[in-house]
């Protein structure tokens, strides 16, 4: 039914710009400048076939909860942009012209790469943080918040706070957000 819904969005453009396009050879016809539109349509309409036979470049962007932002590009044509759009069905447009159009889904789960290899850890500067692999590779996904690490070493027991220092695995979206809810109890203030 939806599908049916954009054919007829679509007829209806068709049909309104090729009124358009008649009224306009009409009015070329009877104005003091006959060639003028005329010359002004095959122009438009010579770029127009030539867009249409080049490629054009989807960019699909995702973003995750953890802070990450894949990109995936794929080459369409114009002419078949219709078609291929209906497989990105609620993609939020983010930008569009002649060459590309930039597509953006925002993703409630952690990344494949978070899933693959993350970790979270305290940095350097205290900040409770997801890492590609282990801390001390300190290569930093996403930072959240400052730990106040006094109040932490005094209520969890010692293997608790190393694993943290270590780095806590993170696998998929309930371990990540049980992590965050566990720490986010020893979340220093701003007026601590």
């Amino acid at each position: 039914m939806e599908i049916n819904r954009k054919w007829m969005v679509y007829a209806s453009w068709t049909i309104a710009l090729l009124t358009g396009f008649v009224a306009g050879f009409f009015l070329a016809d009877s104005g003091k400048d006959p060639g003028g539109l005329r010359q002004w349509f095959t122009a438009v309409s010579n770029r127009s076939v030539d867009a249409v036979g080049k490629p054009y470049k989807l960019v699909l962007t995702r973003t995750y909860l953890c802070g990450v932002r894949d990109e995936e590009h794929k080459p369409t044509s114009l002419n078949h942009l219709a078609e291929t759009m209906v497989d990105y069905k609620g993609w939020e447009i983010v930008s569009a012209d002649s060459a590309k159009m930039i597509l953006m889904k925002r993703e409630q789960d952690i990344s494949p790469r978070c899933k693959e290899n993350g970790h979270f850890g305290i940095s350097a500067d205290g900040m409770l943080t997801l890492f590609h692999g282990v801390p001390s590779e300190q290569e930093v996904v996403q930072t959240f918040y400052r730990i106040n690490t006094a109040k932490m070493e005094a209520s969890l027991s010692k293997e608790e706070v190393e694993n943290l220092k270590r780095g806590i695995r993170v696998r998929d979206l309930a371990e990540y957000n049980s992590i965050l809810s566990t720490y986010g109890e020893f979340q220093l203030n701003d007026d601590y």
